[in-house]
């Protein structure tokens, strides 16, 4: 009993802290509307910005994540969520158009860095293989509910504060999360500290685990420019609609918000279900749910906005549910040893992606004047997700996952 209930209290303690960090990640989404408009950004350059973002991460990402093979990862969050809430809170006093936004937002990423892998690390070497699934299920639902509650938080407050008000609110909270991490003392995990060397990098690269990487980089394509760009979508068609520019922004960013909510129940669904059901069989379901919603979304918001409203809700719940059973997967196809190192190249491969995308998406929506163009091209990309997983599920490597449910 005392065992579960340090490894509660460490599972909460990392979720509470990581939904306050994670507000920082669609803090730029949430104020894109009034921002555009005061900086002249058109959607390609709106989408380059999600993009740095991105950027940062994947840049920090792998470095944090050898460094939590060796060191104990509590260290490495809450050095990465003080970098990540000073960039964000000097975005509010500093930044003024594209450039200056573009330089600080890929600060506030390269600080993210730090936070969600690292703490998928911890609570690996916390959790057993058993339980494992849930646990991280649950800890990725506090990501989900962190971004969306950005997104949601505008869309209620718009018409009351500014957006610097709403940005300096996220930065804060992700200066708390470090100190909520800091105050919740040493936590009971052994560094491994080994040495990289070419032997652990071919245990990360072999067949099994580029073939899940792969599924996790469809994935990936996916949510990234989904996440970002679902609540201007929602604005764009309360506006075609007939709604005011003010009461588009407000319902637009509410329906975007509970889109990324709503992924905190499949998140946690997706993790426990994975751990009787097996990892390869929960996450196509996911997959294929979200690739009909990419290629649904954008033509039902010309016909009707609350059938794109609830398209919206749906596609929140199936485009994320996928991802901590990804993340589970490979901590179980690799030694324990290397842990840190096959999750960090699980997220450089996966974010590697999330630069491109959100800009592509931009640039389509520019370009062709179409959200159905734009959406289908996110499912398009997520389609080599089944094709590398049916490909995974007939090697034997496979039932090392779930305790041989696959």
């Amino acid at each position: 009993m005392d065992e579960y209930l340090k490894q509660s209290r460490i599972l909460w303690t990392l979720s509470i802290a990581q939904f306050m960090v994670m507000q920082v990640w669609y803090s730029f989404s949430a104020v894109l509307s009034p921002l555009k408009q005061a900086w002249n950004l058109n959607n390609f350059q709106a989408g380059l910005i999600i993009s740095t973002f991105q950027l940062g991460y994947v840049i920090a990402v792998f470095f944090f994540s050898i460094l939590s093979d060796r060191y104990n990862p509590r260290k490495i969050v809450i050095f990465g969520a003080l970098i990540t809430g000073i960039s964000s809170l000097l975005f509010t006093f500093f930044a003024n158009g594209f450039y200056s936004a573009l330089l600080l937002r890929t600060f506030a990423g390269i600080g993210m860095g730090g936070v969600y892998v690292p703490g998928m690390r911890l609570l690996a070497g916390v959790f057993p293989p058993e339980s494992r699934g849930k646990a991280i299920g649950f800890y990725v639902g506090s990501l989900v509910i962190g971004s969306g509650a950005s997104l949601l938080l505008s869309g209620i407050l718009v018409k009351i504060i500014s957006w610097t008000t709403l940005v300096t609110i996220t930065s804060l909270g992700a200066l708390f999360g470090a100190f909520l991490v800091y105050q919740m003392g040493e936590v009971p995990l052994k560094a491994v500290k080994t040495e990289l060397n070419w032997g652990q990098v071919k245990k990360v690269l072999s067949r099994p685990k580029l073939l899940l990487n792969l599924g996790y980089l469809g994935h990936m394509w996916e949510l990234y420019a989904m996440w970002p760009w679902i609540a201007p979508f929602m604005v764009a068609m309360f506006k075609l609609h007939g709604y005011s520019t003010q009461d588009s922004e407000m319902y637009g960013n509410i329906i975007g918000g509970l889109s990324v909510i709503i992924g905190s129940i499949a998140t946690w669904s997706g993790g426990f279900v994975s751990d009787r059901k097996g990892r390869i069989k929960s996450i196509l379901v996911f997959l294929v749910g979200s690739i009909f919603c990419s290629f649904t979304i954008g033509r039902m918001g010309e016909w009707s906005i609350y059938a794109a409203s609830a398209m919206a809700i749906l596609y929140g719940f199936f485009v994320i549910g996928d991802s901590p059973i990804f993340s589970t997967a490979i901590t179980e196809l690799v030694d324990s040893e290397v842990a840190g190192l096959a999750l960090g190249v699980q997220s450089v491969m996966g974010f590697g992606v999330t630069i491109i995308s959100p800009g592509v998406f931009g640039y389509l929506v520019d370009k062709t004047q179409s959200w159905g163009i734009a959406f289908a091209s996110l499912g398009i990309g997520a389609l080599i997700g089944p094709l590398a997983l049916l490909k995974l599920r007939k090697l034997p490597e496979s039932y090392r996952m779930a305790g041989g449910k696959q």
